[in-house]
């Protein structure tokens, strides 16, 4: 399934209505469709070239998976259109409204910082709604102390995991998610310290409480992601090995061909020369 997803993406991303194009063939899908992409979605295709509008596209992709995701377990949810200071993810039920942003990284990227998970920004575009909600892969996530864990008890921004979110959609609680979107403020009254450590065992314990099952189950679900992971980063070596091996065979006119490609210096130069020949008014 996620072999099609990338070669449909690749297919469709240089087409101006590609969006309109993910959201009608991913907003409608069953549970079961949510439970196979929500195992990858925020996992970034290594084949992506960093900042192309395939992987532009795969974000929106995964906001698309969010919002269907938090259909499935009872918020009527869409994706927000507006691009700069909103999130990506509005949702509400009877009692409360929430908005939500869904997070991907490469495999091969290294180390995260809180400027990658913008976590005062999310606060800052719930505005007026009750919750906000942040989900990433959780592996992620920093496993000790860091200042997003900090940020995000105090002011109440849930983290949650695309495991932990399949899990939900695997049992469907039959309550409210509310003691989900209150985990920072039960911290805060619990003067837990904030460690990555601390706060997943609390998402552990609510997430359960929610199904119903034992802490133990959620075993099945983690170990599911390692396997995947792991999967997922062979691939990824073979793709960049297979890379290697092509640029080591090209000539040498080639190469430099390549490179002056990849730096985009014929459109640099082009913007210059347009510079250079605008009329300007003082």
């Amino acid at each position: 399934m996620r072999q099609a997803t990338v070669e449909y993406i690749m297919g469709i991303s240089k087409e101006a209505n590609a969006f309109d194009q993910i959201e009608h063939r991913y907003l409608n899908m069953t549970r079961e469709e949510v439970i196979q992409h929500i195992k990858h979605v925020g996992i970034l295709p290594e084949r992506f070239d960093h900042d192309s509008s395939e992987e532009k596209l795969w974000s929106k992709f995964s906001d698309v998976i969010l919002a269907t995701a938090l259909n499935h377990l009872g918020l009527s949810s869409r994706v927000i259109r507006t691009r700069g200071n909103a999130a990506d993810v509005f949702s509400f039920a009877s009692d409360y409204t929430m908005v939500g942003d869904a997070k991907c990284f490469r495999l091969s990227r290294t180390a995260k910082n809180q400027k990658d998970f913008k976590i005062k920004a999310l606060d800052d575009w719930r505005r007026q709604n009750t919750f906000a909600l942040l989900v990433a892969p959780i592996y992620q996530f920093p496993l000790d102390r860091s200042q997003i864990y900090s940020q995000a008890i105090t002011k109440n921004v849930t983290l949650l995991s695309y495991t932990h979110l399949h899990c939900l959609l695997a049992c469907q609680p039959q309550t409210t998610l509310r003691p989900l979107w209150e985990v920072g403020h039960l911290l805060s009254q619990q003067n837990i310290p904030p460690y990555g450590r601390n706060y997943w065992n609390t998402i552990d314990r609510v997430v359960a409480d929610l199904c119903g099952m034992p802490l133990a189950s959620l075993k099945p679900y983690k170990d599911a992601e390692v396997s995947l992971i792991q999967l997922l980063a062979t691939e990824g070596i073979d793709y960049w090995r297979d890379k290697v091996e092509y640029f080591q065979s090209l000539s040498r006119e080639e190469a430099i061909d390549l490179l002056i490609k990849s730096q985009k210096i014929e459109q640099k130069i082009q913007t210059l020369h347009r510079v250079i020949t605008r009329k300007y008014t003082v």
